[in-house]
């Protein structure tokens, strides 16, 4: 006991000096991801296109997940600092507030409320709003050609009209939103893979692959950069696995 007694000084240095390295380092991977790996609409801005940025041949969600794993740590080293100054932390804590009931009071917050904003997360349900991209495949005319552009125009084939319903609502829309109600529950983002798509709804990897012109051997790499290489909608993978839904139904 008498050695531990001698030694806990410089054990508790030795913590001290961890969780400050630690701590910097979390700081500097937020830096890292928030003014470095840019995600993917701020890259257009700066680049002026859709790249993948790297640091050390990782991308900013690894980053993210070593950023995490560095927070999980330092955790685990403020409990250690905590249990190797209870006695200290106690004896101050009496100074500051007399009254035990106050001070069970106190800790009983601070911990419940501690453990709210380290856990809640996990368990908060995401608000999901569908996007409508529209990829279109801009002409570029130099200025100079402006006099030609009506002839360009005549040149063009004419966008053909869809018949309209006797209420006034085209029915080919009523029909697109029927099917984008009905694709909100299809949850897939870019985070995702095709390989955790077809586990979560059912659906052959390789089914989902060739429905979105992907090769399959990119299974479990993530959408968001196979959007960007093979250009295919979200909403392409979310109506075909709601038709193979509602075939499996039939």
């Amino acid at each position: 006991m008498k050695n531990w007694n001698r030694i806990k000084p410089k054990f508790n240095l030795v913590i001290d000096f961890i969780m400050m390295l630690v701590m910097m380092a979390v700081a500097g991977l937020g830096f890292l991801m928030k003014f470095v790996l840019l995600p993917g609409y701020k890259v257009n801005e700066v680049y002026g296109t859709e790249a993948e940025l790297y640091f050390w041949g990782l991308d900013r969600h690894q980053w993210g997940a070593i950023h995490l794993y560095l927070a999980l740590f330092l955790v685990f080293l403020l409990i250690l600092h905590i249990v190797f100054h209870w006695d200290m932390i106690l004896c101050i804590f009496r100074q500051m507030v007399s009254t035990s009931a106050i001070r069970v009071t106190f800790l009983v917050i601070i911990g419940l409320l501690s453990l709210f904003l380290a856990l809640a997360p996990v368990f908060v349900k995401p608000e999901v709003a569908q996007l409508e991209r529209k990829h279109q495949r801009n002409r570029v005319i130099d200025v100079q050609s402006a006099p030609y552009m009506e002839a360009v125009d005549e040149a063009l084939p004419a966008t053909p009209v869809r018949p309209v319903s006797p209420a006034g609502t085209n029915e080919s829309d009523l029909e697109y939103n029927h099917h984008r109600h009905q694709n909100i529950d299809i949850v897939v983002d870019g985070t995702m893979t095709l390989g955790e798509v077809s586990e979560k709804y059912g659906v052959g990897v390789d089914e989902l692959a060739k429905s979105i012109g992907v090769p399959a051997e990119y299974a479990n790499e993530r959408l968001g950069r196979l959007r960007k290489r093979y250009d295919f909608e979200m909403d392409d993978l979310r109506t075909y696995i709601l038709r193979q839904k509602n075939s499996d139904k039939e």
